[in-house]
Formats: C-alpha cells, structure tokens, sequence
C-alpha cells in the first residue's frame, strides 16, 4: 500500500460522518491479534485449527468481514482477502482502533471517578514503534500545513527545535525548507525514529533526553511541540513552556501544535482519547494555552486551525 492512502477514517480521530463502524474495529482487531489475518487463506475449520481458535466464534468474527468487503468466501468456503482488503498501514490503524475502543470502554467510566484508574480489561497501548508509526500516517496530511503557518509567523527562522519530535516528519519537512533542525525526545523514541536513517541523512540532528531534566542547547529561532502538549496536565505544561523560553532567541516563536477541544468535535473527542491514554494528559483548550503562555512571558498569542486533519497551532512570541 501506498505511504499516501489516508487512513484517518480508521481512527478515533476521524470526524462525525466518517469514522469507520464501531462493530467492524472490534471484528477486525479479533481478528487479526489472533493471527488469522495472516494465515489466510483458508476454511473457517483451517483457520481455527492453525491458530487455536473455536470455529463457530471465528466464523461469525469472518463473515463480518467479508459483509463489509474485505475478506470472500468461496463456494468452498475458504476465506481470502476481498475487494476492500486492506494495506499494512490500514491494517494496522484499523486493528488499533479496536484496541481503543476497549480502552475507551474499560477505562472512561473508572476514570471519572480517579483519574489514573486501572482496569484488567483494559487492553495495553500499542508498542511506541506502532504508536509513532500511526501517529505519522495520523498527521501525515497536515505537517505542510502546519509548518507553513510556523514559516509565515517566522519566515527567517534558522534554528528550530522540534521538541518531542516523534516520528520526524515535521523535522523533515522543516529541513527540507531550509531550516537547521534539532530534533528531541526520549532515548527510546530517538533510536526508533532514526532506524531508517532518514533523519541523520537530512542532516537533523538527534537529541535523545527528557525534556522535563535537559533541553538541546539554543538559543533557537523556534520551538515546535507537536501533539506533546496534549499528554501532560496543567502544572507540568506551565512548567515546561517556562523551560522552553530559556532556549529560545529573542525575538523567537513558540508554536504548539493539536486537537483543541473547543475546536470542533475531532478535538473534543481527542480529551478523551487522552484521558484513557495518559495519567494526566488533554485536549487542552484554547483559553488554557493563551493563560499559561500569558504566565510565562511569552506575547502576541495567535491561533491557526488546519482543516485536515483539523489541528490547531497556537503560536506565541518570546
């Protein structure tokens, strides 16, 4: 499958309309965790047989692929893929989306009551290679955009530092445009991201540590934050937007980037995809970022919405 098939639909953040039915992710993520997926193809009796399954369970977990296209069954009654079949990167998102659905029925009720809240039902978040890779393909049609507001509010930005980088999409796309790029996040995220090589070979380059204990050393023109915001509570977003004005430039941009969630349904539902996600994360609203950037000395606040996927940056100078 191509890396441009979106697979936004196949997401909690899909919008009202499109998102995918809830009966499908839940089929399909049985599914594929049990590994039938990949041992197609094959009668619902074979299938169960080589992966240890009930047949009758299996079967009615098939057919509800094959009602929606992407398995077929023949007059044999062998199951193989169908004319909707879908590509790895699909695969992926949609048998995630399953996992999130549980996490969202086993922890959004305990967690109204505490916070971090456990539940033996709840399924374990996907491996952070996995999470970063759909994160990407998440993000992926809006990282153009959103850098084009950052260059607009600083269009000499030299030096930026995309702080919680991630995947390195946005790092790329900022040195393809010319920018010097520094890219952190945590030891484990950095040795991930730069498996491909494709970040030291754009010339980024790569600082692996915590950004509550140690920021890469400015002075930069900018610092972007994208989707990092959103994990952490109040308290530790003051404290971290004043350790960020210590190595910006004077005269420099910080530009915070995701679902707000007095922006549109898409971010209303992120604060949950967060609650069920994190011991303290958010989607933090509009007024929230304004206050803590207001505290923290930063000035000239601005908000830009993309449409696709619909993030919002929230840009202020130092």
């Amino acid at each position: 499958m191509s890396t441009g098939v979106n697979t936004r639909h196949l997401t909690a953040l899909a919008p009202p309309g499109e998102l995918v039915d809830w009966r499908l992710a839940l089929s399909y993520e049985a599914v594929a965790g049990a590994g039938v997926l990949d041992a197609l193809p094959g009668t619902s009796a074979q299938l169960a047989e080589k992966c240890g399954l009930d047949e009758l369970a299996l079967r009615a977990l098939l057919e509800v692929l094959v009602a929606w296209e992407l398995l077929v069954v023949d007059d044999a009654g062998r199951y193989t893929g169908g004319p909707a079949e879908l590509g790895a990167q699909e695969s992926a998102a949609l048998a995630q989306h399953g996992v999130w659905i549980r996490r969202w029925a086993a922890l959004a009720g305990p967690r109204l009551r505490e916070r971090t809240a456990q539940s033996p039902l709840a399924p374990e978040r996907p491996p952070t290679a996995v999470g970063l890779a759909l994160l990407k393909e998440a993000s992926r049609l809006g990282v153009g955009e959103v850098v084009d507001v950052c260059m607009s509010t600083l269009p000499g930005a030299g030096r930026v530092l995309d702080l919680g980088g991630g995947h390195g999409a946005y790092a790329l796309e900022l040195r393809r445009r010319g920018c010097m790029v520094t890219m952190q996040d945590l030891p484990g995220v950095i040795e991930i991201a730069s498996g491909d090589g494709a970040l030291p070979a754009a010339g980024v380059e790569l600082v692996a540590a915590d950004m509550f204990e140690r920021l890469a050393p400015g002075p930069f023109d900018l610092v972007l934050c994208a989707t990092v915001t959103n994990m952490f509570d109040a308290q530790k977003n003051r404290d971290l937007l004043k350790r960020i004005r210590s190595v910006l430039a004077p005269g420099g941009a910080l530009a915070i980037v995701s679902y707000l969630r007095d922006h549109g349904p898409v971010g209303a539902v992120f604060g949950v995809q967060m609650l069920v996600a994190t011991p303290g994360g958010d989607a933090h609203g509009e007024a929230d970022y304004r206050q803590w950037l207001t505290e923290a000395g930063y000035g000239d606040v601005e908000v830009a919405d993309i449409e696709t996927p619909p993030l919002s940056v929230v840009v202020a100078r130092y």
